[in-house]
Order: C-alpha cells, then sequence, then structure tokens
C-alpha cells in the first residue's frame, strides 16, 4: 500500500492531528515485516489485541505485522526480547499497566522505563465488581453492610499485587470492607468459580463479564472508572455511590520498543498503528470486548509513564507492596 492510501487512512480515522512530516516520509519506513511481541500465550487479551491490531495494520503500513508470543517470567522474556532488538522500529511488543507494576516488584532493577521507546497508548479498560444473579446484594453499598463483620471472597486474574487485585482493594479499602482474596489463572476462571459459588464476588474487565451480564447470570455492583461504562450504563460507578477510590486504575494497552528509535520512526509507527485502530475490524473488536480506545502518540505517551509509574506504586502500595 502506497503513502497516499496510507494518508488517507488516517486522515479517515484521525482527520488532520494524524499527518506524516516529510523528513519520516523520506525514510521509507517501513519497508520490510513489523513484529510485535506479546508477553503472553495465545489466546489472552493482550494477544487477541496484538493480533487484531496487526491485521488492521497491513493494511495501513503495506508490510506484514506479525504476531510474536514470549511468554514467561512475569513479562521478562517479553521485555528482554524487545530491549535487545535493534532500534529500528521493526521489533516493537505490546505494554500494559502490568509492565509498570513489574518493574516495581520481580523485575525491579532489571528493566526500567529509560530501556524502552514509548510509542503509542491505544486503549484503556475499566474494572467492574459482580455477584451472581441470585445474591441477596442488589447494590454495593448493601453489599458493604451485610458483610461488614465478615471477610468478603473475592476471586479475579491473578495473585495478590495483580491489576485486578489491586483494583478490588481500592475499592473495598474505601468501603472499609476486608477481603479474601482468590487468584484465578484467567478471569473466566474467576467468573466460572463465582457462579460455582467458590467465591462471593468478582472482579474483572467489562469484556468478559458482558455475556453473563446480558444473559443474567451476574449482577455488576459498579465500575471503577471516572465514567460509567458503555456496556453498562445503567450500572453506578462507585464514586457514584459515594465509595471514593483512584478511577485512574485501569488497566491500559500500549506500544512500546526498544531505547533508541529514532523520533521520525517512532512518530510514524504511531501514527500507523493509531489510524489502525480506526478500521472496521479493530473497532468492531473494541465495541465487542467493551474497551475504550485512546489515541496517545509518543510524545503525550513518553509524558505518561512518569504517572504510570507513580500510579503503580500507589496501587501496589493499597496491597501491601513496595517499598
Amino acid at each position: 500500500m502506497g503513502g497516499d492510501t496510507m494518508r488517507q487512512i488516517i486522515a479517515a480515522g484521525l482527520g488532520a492531528v494524524l499527518t506524516f512530516s516529510a523528513p519520516a516520509l523520506a525514510q521509507d519506513f517501513p519497508t520490510k515485516t513489523i513484529e510485535i511481541v506479546v508477553q503472553n500465550a495465545p489466546g489472552g487479551a493482550s494477544d487477541i489485541f496484538a493480533r487484531t491490531l496487526a491485521r488492521s495494520a497491513e493494511e495501513v503500513f503495506g508490510q506484514p505485522v506479525i504476531v510474536v508470543n514470549r511468554a514467561g517470567g512475569g513479562g521478562a522474556a517479553q521485555m528482554a526480547a524487545v530491549k535487545a532488538a535493534a532500534p529500528d522500529g521493526y521489533t516493537i511488543g505490546v505494554n500494559t499497566l502490568s509492565h509498570f507494576t513489574a518493574m516495581l516488584t520481580n523485575l525491579q532493577g532489571v528493566f526500567a522505563p529509560e530501556d524502552f521507546s514509548w510509542i503509542a497508548q491505544v486503549q484503556q479498560d475499566a474494572h467492574v465488581l459482580f455477584v451472581r444473579e441470585d445474591s441477596p446484594y442488589q447494590d454495593f453499598g448493601a453489599l458493604v453492610e451485610g458483610q461488614a463483620d465478615t471477610p468478603l471472597a473475592v476471586g479475579g486474574y491473578g495473585a495478590v499485587g495483580s491489576i485486578a487485585n489491586i483494583a478490588t482493594r481500592l475499592v473495598t479499602d474505601s468501603a472499609e470492607l476486608s477481603v479474601d482474596w482468590v487468584g484465578y489463572d484467567s478471569s473466566t476462571e474467576a467468573i466460572t468459580g463465582l457462579l460455582g459459588g467458590h467465591v462471593q464476588m468478582a472482579v474483572a474487565n467489562p469484556g468478559p463479564v458482558l455475556d453473563f451480564a446480558r444473559a443474567g447470570r451476574v449482577r455488576i455492583l459498579g465500575v471503577l472508572s471516572e465514567e460509567r461504562s458503555p456496556a453498562f450504563p445503567d450500572v453506578p460507578t462507585f464514586a457514584e455511590q459515594g465509595f471514593e477510590s483512584n478511577a485512574e486504575w485501569q488497566q491500559i494497552r500500549g506500544i512500546y520498543g526498544p531505547a533508541g528509535i529514532p523520533d521520525d520512526i517512532r512518530q510514524i509507527l504511531a501514527d500507523g498503528l493509531i489510524a489502525a485502530t480506526q478500521t472496521e475490524e479493530f473497532q468492531r473488536y473494541q465495541d465487542e470486548t467493551a474497551i475504550e480506545g485512546l489515541a496517545y502518540g509518543p510524545a503525550e505517551y513518553a509524558e505518561r509513564v512518569e504517572a504510570m509509574m507513580d500510579l503503580a506504586r500507589e496501587g501496589l502500595a493499597s496491597v501491601g507492596i513496595g517499598n
């Protein structure tokens, strides 16, 4: 696909804000396959995101865009592969909020933000807390009152210190509610655990819960976000219910690469990838998974990195992890 078509897609998706500069076009990037390295095995949320993005990005860049899975080490395998890659823009990776918490915990001293080039942030994903439909609790306030003297068993993806665990604790701590955390290998398993009666409440991003809510099998009690979720417009945020917690704690998905990628190449990548998120296929995927799209390019994303590290420290501190 030629440069004219590439610019047309970007203009159609985002308007004149995302256009290529003459120096970037002169570089003739890309001229070969781009690899997107994912930190999880095939089938996970980041993998689905990367593969959907890659298919759409091929239309924009006119070159193959492939996904490479490097699972292991709590993200270490993927981060090592990205850090070691040539800074030419042809090897990039998916990053999430978990990358920032990892750099403060199990990967502290191994990786730091300056080891990478921050290219674009294109998604954020809120958290919802929910119970079975036959639960006696119709809203979060009733649950807090009913469980005031008894620890609540809550299930979610990951161990203590995971993104889902921290989201739960930010909300339950604001309600002075005692919680016993039950970690699962996926959000889907946590939902199964809730439906099977193994936990009393579960936490997940809206996407995995959507079909269960529509089928009347679970009841959403609240959304940890500044605004209500488009997937559940009738469900109030926790702040609306009087439980103030950090609504910035949301899963994110961005693209990063090794340190030293030239600014013009980073900009071409960001413009092209953000344009790819405007394609019909990618927009349909976001709608079906109830994910909010963003369009932060290199400058904005790099500025947000320090804030993300501060957010990660605050979240980890809420579960007793950190210096």
